[in-house]
C-alpha cells in the first residue's frame, strides 16, 4: 500500500490544535466536521438501521439513496430520517471504500490533462494541471515523486508555474 506521510502525516492524539487532524483536514480542503457528522450518520445506520440527520445533510446522501443503499424521508423539524435498505456491511463497505476516498480525493489533489498533439511530430506534449495542497516543501515532495516516475529520457517537465494561475485566465474570461 502507498503511502504519502506529506499529505496525509501521522498525527499523535496528543498534538496540539495547530497540530491537530481538524487543521490538517482544514488545510487540505476537507470539512473534517461534515465528513465526521456524515462517518457517525453511516454508523448509527449499520448498527440501529436507521437514524436521523439534519437537513444539510442531505446531498452528502443522495448518492447512497440513488444506488439503494438508503431511503430518506423528509420530516416536519427540517431533519431527514434515513432508512437502510441493505445489509449494513454493503453500506458501510462502500462508504469506507469508495466514498469516502473518492471524497478525500476531490478535496485534496485534482489533476487534469490536455495534450497538445502535432501530427506527425516525434516529440508530444501534454499539459497536466495539479492542485497539490500544502506547503512548497508538499508541492517540492510531489514533483519530485512526479519525476522520479518517469527515469531517463521518457518524459521531462518543462515548465511549472505556480500559484493560482488558472484561476487568473478564468477570471479574464
Amino acid at each position: 500500500m502507498h503511502s504519502n506521510t506529506e499529505f496525509f502525516p501521522s498525527i499523535q492524539a496528543r498534538a496540539g490544535f495547530e497540530a491537530s487532524a481538524v487543521v490538517h483536514a482544514h488545510k487540505t480542503g476537507v470539512n473534517p466536521v461534515e465528513l465526521d457528522s456524515l462517518a457517525q450518520a453511516i454508523g448509527r445506520l449499520a448498527r440501529d438501521h436507521s437514524t436521523v440527520v439534519s437537513e444539510s445533510m442531505r446531498g452528502d446522501l443522495r448518492e447512497f439513496e440513488n444506488l439503494g443503499y438508503i431511503e430518506l424521508v423528509n420530516t416536519t423539524s427540517a431533519t431527514v430520517t434515513v432508512e437502510l435498505l441493505c445489509a449494513s456491511a454493503l453500506l458501510s463497505s462502500y462508504f469506507w471504500s469508495v466514498w469516502v476516498p473518492r471524497h478525500l480525493l476531490s478535496c485534496s489533489l485534482k489533476v487534469a490533462v490536455m495534450s497538445h498533439l502535432q501530427h506527425p511530430a516525434q516529440v508530444q506534449h501534454c499539459s497536466v494541471v495539479f492542485r497539490v495542497p500544502g506547503s512548497r516543501e508538499a508541492t517540492r515532495q510531489f514533483l519530485h515523486e512526479l519525476g522520479t516516475k518517469f527515469p531517463g529520457d521518457q518524459a521531462e517537465i518543462i515548465a511549472i508555474q505556480a500559484g493560482n494561475v488558472l484561476a487568473d485566465k478564468d477570471a479574464a474570461l
